[in-house]
């Protein structure tokens, strides 16, 4: 399954299947199956087994998934005209990892690490699909880093690194927007990473059905229709189920947790010269099997 967050005529925000050009709407397809079952209390059901949030459905564990594994009914929309917004925008923890390609921590003039380096977002910083990155005020080192998102599906703790993708849901893209300018100013990278709209992440999570091995996708980054960045997970230094073990082992991990897993060769700062993100500029992601995540880019 596709998962998306989408809209249409302006209402909230709810979950839906991404099937081809049409999405179907999740909580409607399960009130619309019940009630072909003859269930009085449908809606209620349907509502309470397929929130709106992508957290609480992951929470809710086998009944949820159960339920849309059973549905009958299908209410769909056009894809074309609904609205679509970042598939998780709750998660419990936003979990990033730097330095987790070997050419990229080359390029960056970085041993290569030891042990996974951890940083933080925060869910203000995830940004819908289309929606503008805004870049600070006093930044001029506006940054691009395309990601493989993990998204935890059940609770870890102490997990072995054998069955560490048991405990995965599903993946996404992620671009960890950085402003260089602040990131370096200490030894803490947080202050350039946590700006609202630094996290545009979708357009979709992908479940573990459609991406079997997240070990050998191709990332892409393009800047203005120019190729910036193209890597592949096949270079990661800690792969998905080493990060998921290590982290599983430092605190527990919850269902809707999110897991930026670092970025290929080619982001701006390491470009001789530098290059960095200007408003009016638009960067476009790429990742096998998770589509394509587009933004522009404007002054906050």
């Amino acid at each position: 399954m596709k998962l998306v967050r989408f809209s249409t005529n302006g209402q909230s925000p709810r979950l839906g299947a991404l099937q081809g050009d049409r999405i179907a709407d999740l909580q409607a397809s399960l009130a619309a199956t019940l009630t072909r079952r003859g269930v009085v209390r449908a809606s209620e059901i349907a509502a309470a087994l397929v929130p709106q949030s992508t957290r609480a459905f992951l929470e809710g564990g086998a009944a949820s998934h159960d339920a849309v594994a059973g549905l009958a009914e299908w209410v769909t929309v056009p894809a074309a005209n609904a609205r679509l917004h970042a598939p998780i925008a709750d998660p419990g923890k936003f979990i990033c990892i730097g330095l987790n390609y070997r050419d990229h921590a080359a390029e960056a003039n970085q041993p290569i690490p030891k042990e996974p380096p951890i940083f933080a977002k925060w869910a203000n910083a995830i940004l819908d699909p289309g929606e503008p990155i805004l870049r600070p005020r006093g930044s001029q080192q506006l940054d691009w880093e395309v990601e493989l998102g993990v998204v935890v599906g059940r609770t870890a703790r102490y997990v072995p690194k054998e069955q560490a993708l048991d405990y995965v849901w599903g993946y996404t893209i992620i671009n960890d927007v950085s402003a260089r300018d602040f990131q370096f100013i200490g030894s803490q990278w947080m202050a350039g990473k946590i700006p609202e709209t630094f996290a545009p992440v979708g357009p979709y999570i992908a479940d573990t059905s459609e991406i079997r091995d997240p070990h050998a996708l191709d990332l892409k980054l393009w800047v203005n229709g120019k190729p910036m960045q193209s890597g592949s997970t096949k270079t990661f230094i800690f792969d998905v189920r080493y990060l998921v073990s290590y982290l599983s082992g430092l605190m527990t991990l919850s269902p809707g947790d999110l897991i930026a897993t670092g970025t290929p060769p080619g982001v701006g700062f390491a470009r001789k010269p530098p290059v960095f993100l200007q408003p009016g500029d638009a960067c476009r992601l790429e990742i096998t099997g998770l589509g394509r995540l587009e933004n522009p880019v404007k002054d906050a």
